[in-house]
């Protein structure tokens, strides 16, 4: 029992400091009027491209999440906030094809999606065109004793090793072959494995980094959901969840001089090595230190401003999204800010996929 208490007050000790480091910001905000360009989708980069918008009077960016429908254009219908990668696509692409959305008719309503994943399918219906650079790591409680250093694994390390024991790895903890760990007191303490949203680009990068398909690869027991990029449901020792490192850092910064409103939603959250690599590079300038993204991260991706191919030559579009003049790529500083890398193939249009049936 004695040990137990330890941990709990560690805990909330822990919790403490880091609340008060941490602090809140008020909810988000959709813009101000109708926009030429009106796009919704990705949790990971609504944040920054909202910064984007703050300087390309074009754009208009809805957030993933915030309440209520959102109308887009003047006389258009009020329609269900797409969440996520998938999803945003998913409405992209029937706002395109005029085809209903949840039961709501949005033909002509967007114009982009933001995407943190990449294409699927070779129809060429739509193009992805690549503007920043982010890492996925775990987020685990700042109060657990649950282990900062984990390898990612493979199928390779899939069986026992000569001890018997399957290697404490990512995969094997989201496939559900390793269900526990000993903290620093003995205890045992049972992981909690969850994933964000369904539709979220996150979600389906990072179970394609550890070489797993969705549900039933990962054990049902495992699918417990949380909204990408929200620490607040990271609560027990065991808890571990995938977490955007520029988000991470862009909450972070939310009160460092940023063009526009940074939710901070890391709660109680700090984010672990892969392999003995940190997501984060430490920069000193002036006496004060910053963090950035590790460019040599091993989990990285592209992220991406998705558009209908049959208008990339709109003006609209190709002066905010197209080639490396585009109003986007010219705004790699401002990128940084939120916690980005600039994208070396910023504005290609090389990229493409097909419509999605579903997010």
């Amino acid at each position: 029992m004695l040990k137990k208490t330890k941990l709990r007050l560690g805990a909330v000790a822990a919790a403490t400091v880091a609340a008060l480091a941490f602090g809140t910001m008020p909810a988000m905000a959709d813009p101000s009027g109708f926009k030429p360009l009106a796009g919704s989708g990705s949790d990971t980069t609504q944040d920054v491209v909202a910064g984007l918008a703050s300087v390309i009077p074009a754009i208009g960016s809805y957030d993933a999440t915030g309440g209520g429908n959102i109308q887009t254009k003047s006389g258009g219908n009020s329609f269900k906030r797409p969440n996520g990668s998938g999803d945003g696509v998913f409405a992209l692409g029937q706002s395109a094809q005029g085809l209903p959305y949840n039961g709501v008719d949005i033909t002509g309503q967007l114009d982009f999606a933001r995407s943190s994943s990449g294409p699927s399918g070779t129809s060429g219906a739509l193009t992805y065109i690549p503007f920043a650079v982010d890492a996925v790591s775990y987020a685990v409680n700042v109060g657990s004793s649950f282990p900062r250093d984990i390898p990612l694994g493979s199928s390779a390390t899939d069986n026992p090793d000569s001890s018997g024991l399957v290697p404490f790895t990512l995969r094997n903890i989201y496939r559900g072959a390793v269900t526990s760990f000993v903290d620093g007191d003995g205890n045992d303490v049972t992981i909690r494995a969850l994933l964000p949203q369904s539709g979220s680009g996150t979600r389906s990068f990072w179970l394609a980094q550890l070489g797993l398909s969705s549900s039933p690869q990962v054990g049902t027991d495992l699918n417990g959901t949380v909204q990408e990029h929200d620490g607040s449901k990271v609560t027990g020792p065991g808890d571990i969840v995938p977490f955007s490192v520029a988000q991470y850092i862009a909450q972070g910064n939310h009160a460092a001089g940023l063009p526009t409103t940074v939710v901070e939603r890391r709660s109680l959250v700090e984010l672990g090595k892969i392999g003995s690599n940190s997501p984060f590079a430490l920069t000193t300038a002036g006496g004060t230190s910053t963090l950035s993204l590790n460019t040599s991260f091993p989990v990285k991706r592209t992220v991406y401003n998705v558009v209908q191919t049959s208008r990339l030559g709109e003006s609209a579009i190709a002066n905010t999204f197209v080639g490396s003049g585009s109003a986007v790529c010219q705004n790699g500083a401002l990128i940084q800010k939120y916690g980005f890398g600039v994208a070396s193939n910023c504005g290609v249009t090389t990229i493409t996929g097909a419509f999605r049936t579903g997010a």
